[in-house]
């Protein structure tokens, strides 16, 4: 299969693409698009065959449920029920974003039963993203769209990314920016009282507290949420992992640095720029997250960027000190609990 690149921006006849882009989707075929958090691999959601392609395409297996991405709440109304107060000040205040809301299905509602892995829920989010946004406007179609990536693989933040990845297994790339978040969509269960926050991301329980209630949210570990059956991405299979082993060096910068100092290239370290430094000597290579650990959205926009780096050097083994837990880091130590390798 030999991918097409659309770069729709850059485009003289925008009107033309988005006919196009409409016709492929019709036509069940996928395409990368980009999102304000990661790349999305979207496709026709009411289409068995075109979500199937989606599960084929990422290897990702299929017991794993997909978020239905859409461009206005009149769309809603057919599929989802979503008639809770909840969820409408949730939606008021965070919509179009990245959270993603976990809600009770509506009978024959025409989405592929794919979709959600023979599940009873639907889990929808309104991208914030100004060419998913016209991209969905346009085609006004309901698309399924998972990370654009080899499943278990960091998620994609850049056209490159998704290239390297799917070139040749998709039908098109649209080529963009940088995701500006750089991490996936707070997902929320609103089936659930209280809510529960199935995968962090950058819209933090205290966010949700904030217009909700002292209370009104719990993350999955606090209710003890059966994680063999997700009900959302992430929540079940190992993610985000680089080619090289990614490991948790348990103990202080000081005895890291006399550990690198009997390492080579084939080694990486992931550190704060604060630090830089101090590894000028060191033949390994170094990479960094942030400023420093208070910067929280800068690590979440950096990370996936870096274990891919790593895995166009070659590296064998990376290292990261581990981060101290705070309110705003917990979707950043998440995503790498998820990456660190486990023999």
């Amino acid at each position: 299969m030999e991918t097409e690149i659309i770069n729709i921006s850059k485009s003289n006849n925008k009107e033309e693409i988005y006919n196009k882009l409409i016709t492929y989707y019709k036509d069940n075929k996928l395409i990368a698009i980009p999102t304000e958090t990661v790349y999305g691999l979207s496709a026709d959601a009411t289409s068995d065959e075109a979500v199937c392609k989606i599960y084929e395409a990422k290897g990702r297996p299929s017991d794993n449920p997909l978020i239905v991405h859409f461009y206005e709440m009149n769309q809603l109304n057919d599929i989802v029920d979503y008639q809770d107060e909840r969820v409408d000040k949730l939606i008021e205040n965070f919509w179009p974003g990245p959270m993603t809301l976990i809600l009770n299905a509506k009978e024959n509602n025409g989405i592929s039963k794919k979709v959600s892995a023979g599940l009873s829920t639907l889990a929808v989010r309104m991208p914030s993203n100004k060419t998913a946004r016209q991209i969905l406007k346009e085609t006004k179609v309901l698309l399924a769209a998972p990370s654009a990536n080899t499943s278990g693989k960091p998620s994609p933040t850049k056209f490159e990314h998704v290239y390297h990845d799917l070139n040749g297994k998709i039908d098109v790339i649209i080529e963009d920016e940088q995701s500006d978040i750089g991490l996936e969509s707070t997902v929320i269960d609103c089936t659930r009282t209280p809510l529960v926050i199935a995968r962090p991301g950058e819209i933090t329980k205290e966010d949700i507290e904030g217009i909700l209630g002292l209370g009104s949210v719990k993350y999955n570990d606090e209710v003890m949420v059966d994680t063999q059956t997700p009900i959302a991405p992430g929540m079940k299979y190992r993610h985000y992992s680089p080619e090289a082993e990614l490991l948790y060096y348990e103990d202080s910068l000081e005895k890291a640095l006399e550990f690198l100092k009997t390492k080579n290239k084939k080694t990486g370290f992931i550190t704060y720029k604060s630090n830089e430094y101090l590894f000028e000597n060191l033949n390994i290579s170094v990479k960094y997250l942030a400023d420093n650990e208070k910067s929280v959205e800068q690590s979440n926009k950096n990370l996936y960027n870096i274990l891919r780096e790593f895995d166009e050097e070659k590296v064998e083994e990376i290292y990261i000190l581990p981060i101290k837990e705070t309110k705003e880091n917990i979707a950043l130590l998440n995503r790498l609990n998820k990456a660190i390798s486990r023999k």
